[in-house]
């Protein structure tokens, strides 16, 4: 088949047997027609005929009327806002919908379920391949996505799908995503889940999702069933019992499987209000998998627990920044459901206040969640309250005495789970629930790797329910790595804390430890507080901040010990020429505070619109200085560096820097910066983990200069020989030769790609560890070596897919306008500046460009002109220009497979380029235009016409009846203005063939040549 394996052949048909081996029906888009009563329009997208059998089969009592009643309700949003519109049908798809119904003289509201959760057969699930859908907001156009999925006619899912040998990859597909929202926005409104994949990576997410929140899945029945192996730099295989799977089939048989799509759209998809809005976050597959465990583990637990020792569920170790709020509130939702628990209460107990208060916040929206207020409120609603939950810090418990501790209740349906429950405190906290609660079951949740010697964590909580690591999170581009770089070492402090236990002051110290703390940290601060030393660091800072921004766009934050050297640090860095916009995030109290505090104290309203602007990639400000605010579950994804001037250590200095491991657009990692002398003993700082964590929770930013040289030796080598340093000095001639003699050593497509796959790498690491004095030496290297990326993406056709792939998470967003805006000047740019118009069809021009020393290049020049022209002259003219694409086309395979020299490509490129021209000839010797001949060669297969020149007349006609109506702004989404075209064209073949056709005739070559108007004229 000469159409090279089509989406079809290679993707759509092997996802429609993977649908099928899990017991979906399947059926062509083209069945799913208004003709055969499957949906009410183009326009619509539930199946009409297929969503009433459904609904009538899973609510027996329903009536003909309230069955279309219901499906008004279901077809009918009526809101501006797209992600509202979605939240209002995922309400209705979950909860039902209510509808009034009419029994003797009495009315009542009964609920329609939508999906039966409870019996999965008792639903129809369908996966339709090429499913039309009509423009919401225009007639008459038409989007197809690859495949949809219906449940009881209801389209939840929309899968775009690229080949394995296109030239596109799957964030391709997401981009198709992109545009096809635009344009049919009322199926996306049904769709929980899209899927992006091109047969080697597969990501899904929601509707709303950036790329950058698109995710893997890898899990069959659970999160470890599967054995993933690298076959290449970021591409995996999988391994199921022996069997290689592809990513798209682990999708679609770990998420699609009946069983776990029902429980996933029920209780794994949430819409978080932000602000005035609300945004809809889908669980991951980790998160999937950990609460499907949790809750057996759950169940086991109260039901069957008789011992403390049965009643602990087990530790869910999820690491920084893989959605660990989330996965609580997946679980939370999930447990209250459980007839079986008999209405539960969930108490979630945090170490902190302001973690208790984001938990809080996060699950506000439910109605059941209650936020304990005082020791005596929170032992109260232990008493008393029937199910739900319950916030509240471990402070609420007070001491460990035992007499404050009284029985509370002997119920066995209370689970206590624990926020980062690796912590100490919470050993005691246990022994006191015990006497409390004495039947409840206990369950942890940390993000921070479990202690070297913390057996007491799994003695209180129990043993891991599941795991998901640094490496598998970075793995699967839900978080980057964090790397660190010591400066002023002179300045730093490390003996003065490095073998103290320093934590936070925290309320559940003994009064005389935590005067013994203050002692400690006045006498660090002392020394932190000295002028020339506040002076240096806040010089540098600034130099390396805005250094730093200017190759890489993102926002920092400075920790420090206290917040009277956070004022000392702020009033120093505003004295200095060009320091970035900076505030101090902190609490206070304008009675009790100094006066110098006051201007940074500020009401609930103005902290709220500060932090709302630091978190805004776009706003200021660029900078924030803290004490303790903003280190423990607040989320700043622009955010790429931290400077720290405060000792910490162990989990609270792992979870304040994770706080630069968050995902944005393409963020190549988070830098901290070491003033103080953290990173000087990391073995010290980090005492409590294994050396292999130590190594995933922190890099030193040497090991990436490190790279960063080997990157760079193994790209200069590549031009070894070619002298480019003074490129900048050269004149604009001189610079074409030498970036076209650069192009032409890269000989073949391997060297191109392994190129590709170097500089990317080179760029990356530059960008991270700028502006490091080692990136400043190479800066004008990389400048180049981005000249010599763009004429390989703009000229190679053979290596199109490959570099496609490579080019995917390329840093090009936030990298310096400096580099990314760098437009290479090559031979054909200078030609092109004289004579903007020269063509590869000009004999002048070929002749210069096949007279070129460097053949390499002149023969994927050529390729590339002649591809272009050939793919505007085939659109216009599909029957005369079709020949030749083939002929291109395989001659392009020949040249990849290196079955046919350069020289010999160039040649028969030369003939090709002028077949081109002999064809254009023709129509002129016609005296026609492109278009002209394009109508003269449809009409002439025709074989109805007397002669050449009846067909001339026609093709000229139709031009000239066109020329109003295609002129007008958007012609062809206009009913009417169509209509007057068909007609047009109609009334010319009716003039010219009088009596000589039939009627039927006559309209099968208008509705043609309308066809092909739309391809020329449509935008």
């Amino acid at each position: 088949m000469t159409n090279h394996l089509t989406e079809d052949y290679l993707v759509e048909k092997p996802a429609i047997t993977w649908f099928k081996e899990i017991g979906y029906s399947d059926i062509h888009g083209s069945k799913l027609i208004p003709d055969n009563g499957e949906r009410e329009s183009y326009r619509h997208c539930v199946l009409k005929k297929r969503f009433i059998e459904a609904i009538k089969r899973i609510n027996p009592w329903i009536t003909d009327t309230l069955a279309e009643e219901a499906y008004k309700k279901v077809i009918d949003f009526d809101h501006p806002d797209f992600v509202i519109k979605g939240k209002n049908f995922y309400e209705l798809l979950t909860n039902g919908l209510r509808i009034t119904v009419r029994e003797g003289k009495e009315e009542r509201t009964r609920i329609v379920k939508l999906i039966d959760f409870e019996n999965i057969e008792n639903n129809e699930f369908l996966v339709a391949n090429q499913f039309k859908v009509e423009y919401q907001y225009e007639k008459g156009l038409y989007r197809i996505p690859d495949l949809v999925m219906f449940i009881n006619g209801l389209p939840i899912a929309v899968f775009e799908l690229k080949s394995f040998n296109a030239e596109e990859t799957a964030k391709d597909a997401f981009l198709d995503h992109q545009r096809k929202i635009k344009d049919i926005p009322q199926l996306y409104l049904y769709s929980q889940i899209i899927v992006a994949s091109d047969g080697y990576e597969t990501k899904y997410g929601s509707p709303t999702s950036d790329w950058e929140r698109f995710f893997v899945w890898e899990g069959i029945s659970s999160d470890d069933d599967l054995k993933v192996v690298e076959i290449a730099e970021g591409f995996y295989k999988y391994l199921h019992n022996g069997k290689e799977l592809t990513s798209l089939e682990v999708l679609i048989k770990g998420l699609f499987n009946k069983e776990h799509l029902l429980e996933f759209i029920n209780d794994f998809i949430f819409y978080e209000k932000v602000g005035e809005n609300y945004e809809k976050k889908i669980a991951a597959y980790h998160q999937f998998y950990a609460v499907k465990k949790a809750v057996e583990r759950t169940l086991e637990c109260v039901l069957k627990g008789t011992k403390p020792e049965e009643r602990r569920i087990g530790v869910v170790w999820h690491t920084q920044g893989s959605g660990k709020s989330l996965t609580m509130l997946f679980y939370a939702r999930k447990v209250l459901k459980l007839k079986e628990l008999e209405n539960p209460l969930l108490l979630f107990i945090t170490d902190r206040k302001n973690l208790d208060e984001q938990l809080y916040s996060l699950f506000s929206q439910m109605p059941i969640a209650k936020q304990a207020e005082s020791i005596k409120d929170l032992q109260e609603t232990i008493k008393n309250m029937a199910g739900g939950i319950v916030f509240a810090t471990i402070q609420k418990f007070g001491k460990a005495k035992a007499e404050e501790y009284p029985l509370l209740t002997e119920r066995k349906n209370i689970i206590v789970i624990a926020d980062e429950a690796h912590r100490s405190q919470y050993r005691e906290l246990a022994q006191n629930l015990r006497k409390a609660i004495p039947n409840a079951s206990f369950m942890g949740f940390t993000a921070t790797p479990i202690e070297l010697q913390d057996r007491d964590t799994y003695l209180v909580f129990g043993e891991p329910i599941s795991i998901y690591t640094m490496d598998k999170a970075l793995r699967h581009r839900v978080i980057v790595t964090i790397y660190y770089e010591a400066r002023l070492v002179e300045l730093h402090l490390t003996n003065e804390f490095i073998d103290e236990e320093f934590e936070e002051i925290s309320e559940s110290l003994e009064p005389e430890l935590k005067e013994n703390l203050k002692r400690k940290y006045a006498r660090l601060e002392s020394l932190i507080l000295n002028p020339e030393r506040i002076e240096k660091i806040a010089k540098d800072i600034v130099d390396h901040f805005n250094k730093r921004t200017q190759e890489l766009e993102g926002k920092g934050m400075i920790v420090v010990i206290s917040r009277k050297v956070a004022v000392e640090l702020y009033n120093a860095i505003k004295k200095i020429p060009g320091a970035p916009s900076v505030e101090i995030i902190m609490s206070g109290n304008k009675q009790r505070d100094p006066e110098e505090f006051h201007p940074h104290i500020r009401n609930k309203d103005e902290m709220e619109q500060i932090l709302s602007n630091f978190k805004d990639p776009e706003k200021d400000p660029k900078l924030v200085i803290v004490v303790d605010m903003l280190l423990t579950g607040f989320d700043v994804p622009a955010l790429h560096t931290m400077y720290f001037d405060k000792p910490m250590k162990n989990h609270n200095l792992v979870q304040a820097i994770a706080r630069v491991n968050r995902v944005f657009k393409d963020k190549p990692g988070g830098l901290i910066v070491d003033y103080i002398g953290i990173a000087d003993d990391l073995r010290k700082s980090l005492s409590k983990y294994t050396l292999e964590a130590i190594k995933h929770i922190l890099t030193d930013i040497n090991q990436v200069i490190n790279t960063l040289k080997e990157n760079y030796d193994v790209v200069s080598s590549m031009f070894y020989g070619l002298d480019y340093k003074n490129w900048k000095f050269l004149k604009p001639e001189e610079r074409a030769q030498l970036t076209v003699s650069a192009y032409n050593i890269l000989k073949d497509d391997e060297q191109k790609q392994s190129f590709i796959k170097n500089y990317l790498a080179l760029k990356k690491n530059y960008a991270l560890a700028s502006p490091h004095p080692e990136t400043i030496k190479i800066k004008d290297d990389i400048r180049f070596f981005e000249m010599i990326k763009k004429m390989i993406v703009k000229y190679s056709i053979g290596t199109k897919r490959e570099i496609s792939r490579e080019l995917e998470y390329e840093i090009s967003q936030l990298i310096s306008k400096s580099i990314s805006a760098e437009e290479p000047v090559d031979i054909l740019s200078l030609l092109k500046k004289d004579k903007p118009d020269i063509s590869v069809l000009n004999e002048d021009f070929l002749s210069q460009i096949t007279n070129l020393a460097q053949k390499n290049y002149t023969a994927d020049l050529l390729m590339k002109l002649i591809k272009d022209e050939l793919k505007v002259k085939f659109r216009i003219n599909p029957i005369r220009y079709k020949s030749l694409y083939e002929r291109l086309q395989k001659l392009i395979e020949r040249y990849n497979v290196k079955i046919i020299t350069t020289v010999d490509v160039i040649n028969e490129l030369i003939e090709i380029a002028k077949e081109i021209k002999k064809k254009l000839e023709e129509g002129k010797e016609l005296d026609l235009t492109e278009e002209e001949l394009a109508f003269y060669d449809m009409l002439l297969r025709e074989g109805v016409f007397k002669n050449k020149e009846e067909i001339i007349y026609v093709a000229k006609e139709i031009k000239k009846q066109l020329g109003y109506f295609v002129k007008i702004v958007d012609w062809n989404k206009k009913e009417s203005l169509r209509a007057r075209i068909k007609v047009a064209i109609k009334e010319i073949l009716a003039k010219v063939l009088e009596k000589r056709v039939e009627y039927e005739k006559i309209n099968q070559i208008t509705s043609e040549i309308y066809d092909h108007i739309e391809t020329l004229y449509a935008a």
